[in-house]
């Protein structure tokens, strides 16, 4: 139509399922092209803008062409605001058989243009993206604000599972080590970048700032003017950062935190390692795997992994001093000093603990946990918003703040795995344009986590001490893996270990040591989610020769156990368990 009466075609308006399924209910599947006014009667445009009309033909096509600088004539508008908004839903809903009606013709006559969306979301990470492409597909304007020059979609702790597969295959190189990281970033952004460009998301590369409950202000990072930007929801994810305490001087060449650690371009020599947390106990495997000569563990506290099975802790602090790792526990640093001569090619630092022990090193990292990145968001302009301990933004449990339309997932209201922020961001997109049975669904309440060490850490559900400090009167049962085939062939190290209730059998903790751990351990998250119990796994039939025939093994002895509970001969029940896997 537009080429036939010689005027120049606009843009074309994204095709969403929304504009399709209205464009079929007007009748627009004819042949013969309709023409669908998108504006509002009380809305005038700019004398500047060309408004638009879309044009739907039997393909389920749209284009959008200009009418020229004048309004749109009021008969063309009648087309569809003549009858009430009711009628109107009614009569698409009768014609498309959903009761989505309603909603479609709102959508339609406040199509949000220009400088307004129906969704920002601040941060491009998992938890962004995630939210940002659930909402795009289902039909609405999407602004994506990120900082950084790429959007990877890509977790925090990334970086130190490229160097973990690194280090799996082989390399010994630096340079091959970057390559491997390289590669792994680059197809990073080339997926979120198909996903973005396919659901239609604008991505805006700079920084946002609220300024209401229904304003940002986005600065441009290209240093262009900054200019408001209206939104119907917002949806924070921001991530988190990592923490800096004193007396560390991260301005010295060698010193690195959690997200600056992505920088280092050399292998370390000599490392020190604050902190004997996830991230802290990642990087200092991978590092002496690679290649570094020593490596020490200085913690604060008595424990590795507080929030780990004590059976867990104690396996994994086996396997890192087996590699030569140092473990300093219950003690802090006093001072972190650069040496003469330190050079960031060749960096020498000086870390002195309490009582007077030093370390000299080339790589020091401070791995002390994280905390919500919120500083420079507007939140003051929003009191209303609580932020938390550690810079956490608080929230129900559909990311809702309690303002406006504003929500927060991810990191930054302390989600710490990408998996979970990813969830959060699907639950708050249900909340605000989901058809409300999210409300009646029954929320996960154990979550499966992992650590990447070599081999892996995984758990779900509670600990032996947890279970011990809330009374219950439960039972622990533990599998090595050379009690399976699989593990005879593999000849690999590790267990699983069940924690049940004593009295019914109920699932209640998982935990995994070995290889493949983060992927065996959803099986086990799921039961102890579902509340089953160790005789409905033994109803489960597993593939064979996989390590998932663990978890029909330690059922089974759970079951012996609970049985011969109240067996009149002990010795005898103690013999038939005295072959098992321990527990």
């Amino acid at each position: 139509q537009a080429a036939s009466t010689g005027q120049a075609p606009l843009r074309a308006l994204p095709t969403s399922p929304g504009i399709r399924r209205l464009a079929a209910a007007m009748g627009c599947n004819s042949g013969k092209p309709q023409e669908i006014v998108i504006g509002a009667e009380d809305k005038k445009p700019s004398p500047r803008m060309k408004t638009s009309k879309v044009i739907a033909t039997d393909d389920d096509s749209l284009r959008a062409t200009a009418s020229g600088p004048t309004t749109p004539s009021r008969k063309d508008m009648k087309r569809i605001t003549s009858t009430p908004t009711s009628q109107r839903a009614e009569a698409i809903s009768n014609r498309m058989g959903t009761k989505s009606g309603y909603n479609l013709v709102k959508r339609m006559s406040n199509y949000n243009v220009g400088n307004a969306y129906d969704l920002i979301v601040l941060g491009g990470g998992p938890a962004g993206v995630r939210a940002a492409v659930e909402a795009a597909g289902r039909g609405h304007r999407v602004g994506l604000i990120e900082p950084k020059g790429q959007v990877t979609g890509a977790p925090t702790g990334s970086h130190s599972k490229c160097l973990r597969e690194a280090c799996i295959n082989g390399v010994k190189d630096w340079e091959e080590v970057e390559a491997v990281m390289a590669q792994v970033v680059k197809a990073a952004v080339r997926a979120a970048s198909r996903q973005l460009k396919t659901f239609m998301v604008e991505v805006l590369q700079g920084t946002g700032e609220l300024v209401d409950e229904r304003t940002v202000k986005f600065s441009p990072s290209d240093g262009s003017a900054p200019k408001d930007l209206f939104f119907e929801t917002m949806v924070i994810a921001t991530g988190s950062k990592s923490n800096r305490f004193p007396p560390v001087d991260f301005a010295l060449p060698g010193v690195y935190d959690s997200d600056t650690i992505w920088g280092i371009d050399r292998k370390p020599k000599h490392m020190v390692v604050q902190g004997a947390g996830i991230i802290g106990l990642e990087y200092a495997l991978t590092f002496k795997k690679l290649g570094a000569e020593s490596v020490t563990i200085v913690e604060v506290g008595d424990k590795v992994v507080p929030m780990l099975d004590g059976a867990l802790q104690e396996a994994c602090k086996e396997t890192l001093t087996s590699q030569g790792i140092e473990f300093v526990m219950k003690t802090k640093f006093q001072t972190v000093k650069g040496l003469p001569g330190t050079t960031k090619e060749n960096p020498k630092i000086r870390v002195t603990l309490e009582g007077g022990r030093t370390l000299d090193c080339d790589t020091l990292l401070s791995a002390c946990g994280r905390s919500g990145v919120t500083k420079g968001l507007g939140l003051e302009n929003l009191p209303e918003i609580k932020v938390g301990r550690c810079a956490f933004i608080q929230a129900d449990e559909n990311g809702f703040t309690g303002v406006g339309q504003i929500y927060a997932v991810g990191d930054v209201v302390g989600g710490n795995l990408a998996t979970i922020g990813q969830a959060q961001a699907v639950r708050a997109i249900r909340t605000v344009y989901g058809s409300g049975m999210i409300t009646t669904e029954r929320g996960t309440t154990a979550k499966p986590f992992g650590i990447w060490t070599i081999p892996e850490i995984a758990w779900a559900g509670i600990t032996e001490e947890k279970a011990k400090a809330d009374g219950i009167n439960f039972g622990t049962v533990t599998v090595t893996f050379d009690r399976s085939v699989r593990g005879c062939v593999t000849q690999e190290e590790g267990f699983l270990k069940l924690v049940y209730n004593a009295e019914n059998g109920q699932l209640l903790g998982v935990h995994m040591f070995g290889e493949n751990s983060c992927d065996l351990i959803n099986f086990g998250a799921e039961a102890v989610c579902d509340g089953d119990t160790v005789y409905d796994v033994l109803q489960f039939v597993f593939p064979a020769v996989t390590y998932h025939e663990l978890y029909y093994l330690a059922a089974w002895e759970a079951k012996q156990r609970i049985m011969h509970s109240g067996a009149r001969s002990l010795q005898a029940a103690a013999a038939f368990l005295g072959g098992g896997g321990g527990g």
